[in-house]
């Protein structure tokens, strides 16, 4: 019987993409697509479709999908939102499998032959980027999704986060009223959703307040305590007269605080800075950093009880904010 890895080996492509073309999936180019179709015909390939819904459909299994993970990360995010959704699957006898996913293993394995392969009723999937693999399979997929703190919008996925941009707005407004005029904004990467977002509340707010935008004082960090370090290195000697710094991670903040110090800046009487998350260390900070609180274990748990209802075709609101707090520390 022919397989997907034997068409995958006529054509010279991924297994992946075969499985994204046969799904029709638009994340695959009409030239590929048209010749793994005329290969599969070829080859007299049959997937046993009705033996994969069977199994999807008497699943009790949510996976739940991280990607982004780095090795020596200094926070819990994933711990929180991981318990979050146990403490409501473990309310309605689901079960959880988790899984850790890179670009790599995007590109090697379908979104649809991962959830299928773990007979998985539906997933949670965090830490996605837009231009990841997956988040383009999942619009695509009829397999029932939910994402943290990455927008969606279709029928069978839904998304859970706060309001990032409302969020960010707190904290410019916060810093605004402070008297600071000169404020520069710490920028995760492109592709997190979040990282833009944050990235128009900070600009609203300069507007609003008629404060000049400076293109120089858009630093890029990737979400990486060194990145942040290493940006403000670089900055701060020929930039005096900033007196903020928005960062829209607590882990940049910290490695801004690091940075400052080592150039003598004191923080706040000369350098006021503000982080995003509101992780472990963000109280422990020297000065302890203030920050945005967001409760990823909530996050979590609103998560799976969203996937349950789509995966129950209950009527459910395909998007939800969870409240934020800015708590107010030493460091701005």
């Amino acid at each position: 019987m022919t397989s997907i890895k034997d068409i995958a080996l006529k054509a010279n492509v991924s297994i992946a993409t075969v499985s994204r073309a046969l799904n029709g999936s638009a994340n695959v180019t009409p030239h590929t697509r048209a010749r793994i179709l005329q290969l599969a015909k070829e080859l007299d390939y049959h997937p046993n479709a009705m033996a994969r819904s069977l199994v999807q459909k008497s699943s009790r299994i949510f996976g739940y999908i991280v990607s982004g993970i780095k090795k020596g990360a200094k926070h819990t995010i994933v711990q929180d939102s991981l318990m979050g959704v146990y403490d409501y699957a473990r309310s309605i006898g689901y079960e959880i499998l988790m899984f850790v996913v890179d670009s790599d293993k995007q590109n090697k394995k379908s979104y649809l032959d991962f959830a299928r392969e773990h007979s998985l009723a539906g997933v949670i999937m965090q830490g996605l980027r837009t231009d990841d693999a997956y988040y383009k399979d999942i619009i695509d997929s009829q397999i029932p999704c939910v994402l943290i703190d990455l927008p969606a919008d279709c029928e069978r996925v839904g998304s859970v986060s706060i309001d990032n941009y409302a969020a960010a707005r707190t904290v410019m407004r916060h810093l605004v009223e402070k008297g600071h005029r000169h404020i520069a904004y710490l920028s995760g990467m492109d592709e997190a959703a979040v990282s833009t977002t944050r990235f128009q509340g900070y600009l609203s707010i300069l507007k609003e307040k008629s404060i000049e935008q400076r293109a120089d004082y858009i630093l890029h960090g990737n979400f990486s305590e060194e990145d942040a370090y290493a940006a403000l290195r670089g900055f701060l000697p020929g930039h005096p007269e900033l007196s903020a710094l928005f960062c829209a991670s607590d882990l940049m903040a910290l490695g801004a605080i690091k940075a400052a110090r080592e150039l003598g800046v004191r923080i706040p009487e000369q350098l006021a800075i503000v982080g995003f998350d509101d992780i472990l260390l963000a109280s422990f900070a020297d000065p302890p950093l203030t920050t945005v609180r967001q409760d990823f274990s909530r996050m979590g748990y609103e998560a799976a009880k969203m996937l349950y209802k789509i995966i129950k075709g209950q009527a459910t609101p395909h998007s939800k904010n969870i409240p934020y707090e800015f708590v107010v520390r030493q460091s701005g």
